[in-house]
């Protein structure tokens, strides 16, 4: 645990009678690229919304930094200083739709950051450059196609400058010819050293990125390790039947 960034032990988490997480243990280095993979229903994208307060866990630890959290209980100095901390790019974007892609990246810093308005304009403007939409800037998210928008929320994510970024499966509502735009620029933010834990089922993009690939199934993680070894010698038959599924 002492190299550890994030650490989890015991996670669980129910809705109603139907037990998602059943006991979750997971470490994160600071700076690693964790990609998290298994089929639907497996407990991957609750796991993300526990571990940032999305979602209340019934049971668990969780070591963020220093700070050590009760999953079941948490304090509101807790949730203040995770989010602080974090930031997340949903399947969806999450775009405001009322407002222009820069104005989306700008609200964050000036509501949750103090950050005067003509500082976080330039903010703003910065990482929308680094996602390729400079010449965006003053497009509602109804200009802008699935992937610009995806870009524009990643952007949004990145300019808070969070210590880890989870993504819940960025690529699931994008059309095939529009996923590639996308994953490019998320492994250039892989190259900058940022914390990444990444729900996807991007093989080549977990290949190319990951420091580790988590397998979960049934609200267990039942496999974990280097790409090379999980991604072409899976052991766990859960993990090659989803393998062999997706190739």
């Amino acid at each position: 645990m002492k190299d550890d960034f994030i650490t989890i032990r015991g996670l669980k988490k129910s809705f109603g009678k139907n037990e998602i997480l059943k006991g979750v243990d997971l470490d994160v280095k600071e700076g690693e690229k964790v990609i998290i993979m298994g089929s639907s229903g497996s407990g991957k994208s609750t796991l993300l919304r526990c571990m940032n307060r999305l979602e209340t866990s019934d049971h668990g630890l969780m070591f963020f930094g220093e700070r050590q959290i009760d999953l079941a209980h948490w304090l509101k100095k807790d949730i203040k200083y995770v989010r602080s901390n974090s930031s997340m790019v949903f399947q969806g974007y999450n775009l405001f739709k009322h407002m222009t892609v820069l104005e989306n990246v700008m609200e964050g810093l000036v509501q949750c950051k103090g950050i005067k308005k003509l500082e976080a304009k330039d903010i703003a403007i910065h990482y929308l450059e680094k996602v390729g939409l400079s010449e965006r800037l003053d497009y509602y998210p109804s200009a802008l196609s699935g992937g610009q928008q995806q870009r524009g929320a990643i952007a949004r994510a990145l300019a808070l400058q969070p210590k880890v970024v989870f993504f819940d499966e960025p690529t699931s509502a994008l059309d095939p010819e529009l996923v590639a735009e996308v994953l490019n620029v998320m492994e250039k933010i892989a190259e900058e050293g940022v914390t990444m834990i990444v729900v996807t089922h991007e093989v080549g993009f977990a290949k190319n990125i990951a420091d580790r690939v988590v397998f979960m199934d049934r609200g267990y993680i039942c496999e974990e390790g280097r790409p090379d070894q999980i991604l072409r010698y899976p052991r766990n038959n859960r993990t090659k039947e989803f393998l062999n599924l997706i190739a």
